[in-house]
């Protein structure tokens, strides 16, 4: 009768443990340690380059390709705030390099011109940029590059800190599924033994 109760709970502790185990080792160790024949390192410190290769491919490839990514930004609402950086610039700019003798109004009249030439040419400029981006080969404006940079960049510790503020939840179930499945061979295992002779 006690092999009903203490076979199913050592099976849910050891499925418990296995998976809080697994998940652990997913990260740990960071530093590859050598043990006789073996080399034993968590999954993501080992893997860690292949893996932001792998998520900066999908980026460019699926996600988000460089030709969606300009035809995202080229909206007449960013059009617009490039042109007033662009004419905010150059009147900075002017009221510093112009000679302090010509006249006021030549100086307004001057930087008036240069404002209403930015805003007449921009939005040419800045179609023939997207074209240009548009048909620029994928390494030249990749995205995908900064994320496996960042990625790369990124310290194991925060790594580790990220995923499991991201997917805590998720972890949390698959360790108290290992618990149920071992719970559930458990007492299959009992019902082995007191079932066959």
């Amino acid at each position: 009768m006690v092999s009903w109760i203490v076979v199913p709970l050592l099976g849910a502790f050891i499925g418990w443990i296995t998976n809080v185990l697994a998940i652990r080792l997913l990260f740990r160790p960071r530093r590859a340690y050598k043990f006789l024949f073996w080399t034993i390192q968590g999954l993501i410190p080992k893997r860690r380059r292949e893996m932001a290769a792998s998520v900066a491919a999908v980026v460019d490839h699926d996600l988000l390709p460089p030709e969606e990514f300009w035809q995202r930004f080229a909206t007449p609402e960013i059009e617009e705030q490039v042109v007033e950086v662009a004419v905010d610039l150059v009147r900075q700019r002017l009221e510093g390099r112009l000679p302090p003798f010509l006249p006021s109004p030549l100086k307004q009249a001057v930087g008036a011109w240069l404002e209403d030439a930015i805003r007449k040419e921009a939005p040419t400029l800045l179609a023939a940029l997207g074209r240009e981006v548009g048909t620029a080969p994928a390494w030249a404006v990749s995205l995908g590059a900064a994320v496996e940079e960042k990625l790369n960049g990124l310290d194991l510790a925060k790594v580790e800190e990220l995923v499991v503020k991201v997917a805590s939840r998720e972890l949390r179930y698959i360790e108290l599924l290992g618990g149920l499945l071992g719970f559930v061979i458990g007492v299959l295992q009992a019902a082995a033994i007191h079932l066959l002779p």
